[in-house]
């Protein structure tokens, strides 16, 4: 008895070196992948993505677009002009203006589009989950804070994103990534003079 369960030892033990250089493969392909899409997203200068956002089985159509530090997003009746400092969120039904900082620790699409893909060198660990058939899915836990966790899924063959689900105890957003599309024209900044009727609402 003694024998078998040295046996058992010996198995698991062996077992676990062979997982090890595998779970390091997947990590080092997870890092390389990330650096490759990012350097894929910066190389685009300023591009337009079309997307859908799923949360709570509903379903919204809108697109972003990043030049630099600056962005703009526009999704049902919100438009948002964002800049490196502050950021414009113009309601169109409720006409209202709301002013306030802008989150540049953020990589999340709705909050910071500028660095939605800058993930290098953060604070998440990537992991590889799966890649087949030109696909590849990460993991993205932050270390700092395990109850915050991001899911990337990309086309290996022009490292562009393709769908990102971000997660918070429990619950999830969900973005499908439709189309990117390099920026034709340079995005405006917020212009107050066409939202003159609006109610200001400042909270930086």
């Amino acid at each position: 008895m003694q024998k078998m369960k040295n046996y058992k030892v010996l198995f698991f033990m062996a077992l676990g070196a062979l997982l090890i250089p595998f779970a390091s493969f997947g990590q080092d392909r997870a890092a390389e992948l990330l650096r490759k899409m990012s350097d894929e997203m910066r190389s685009l200068g300023g591009y337009r993505a079309a997307f859908s956002i799923s949360a709570d089985e509903e379903q919204l159509l809108g697109s972003f677009a990043v030049e630099g530090e600056r962005y703009r997003i526009e999704l049902a009746d919100v438009e948002v002009y964002g800049e490196a400092a502050e950021r414009y969120e113009v309601n169109k039904t409720r006409r209202e203006v709301t002013i306030m900082q802008t989150d540049t620790a953020s990589v999340d699409i709705l909050s910071n589009p500028a660095h939605a893909f800058d993930l290098v060198g953060r604070q998440y660990k990537p992991v590889l989950l799966s890649e087949s058939a030109g696909e590849a899915t990460l993991s993205l836990q932050e270390e700092a804070n395990p109850r915050v966790k991001i899911r990337l899924t990309m086309d290996v063959k022009n490292n562009r994103p393709t769908a990102i689900i971000y997660g918070m105890d429990g619950l999830e957003m969900k973005i499908q990534i439709h189309a990117i599309t390099p920026l034709k024209e340079s995005l405006s900044a917020f212009d107050r003079a066409q939202y003159e009727t609006y109610e200001l609402i400042d909270f930086r």
